[in-house]
């Protein structure tokens, strides 16, 4: 799920830049940066990979973190 729109000025004019992927206590995370095309503000989301991960919990929203 991709943010709709930017948390800094609320435009929704985003370029999605290159995903940065680590481990982390035997999870697998996915850092997807973002940078807003009119205030210039990079923002991260974090994906925590369930496959690699001993997630129990099966709820997205609860997997994936904002920054």
């Amino acid at each position: 799920m991709e943010p709709s729109f930017c948390p800094y000025c609320g435009e929704d004019h985003l370029d999605e830049l290159d995903p940065t992927e680590l481990m982390v206590d035997n999870q697998k995370w996915i850092i997807y940066h973002y940078e807003c095309k009119v205030c210039g503000e990079i923002f991260d989301k974090i994906f925590i990979d369930e496959d690699y991960g001993d997630i129990e919990d099966d709820d997205d929203d609860e997997n994936r973190l904002w920054s």
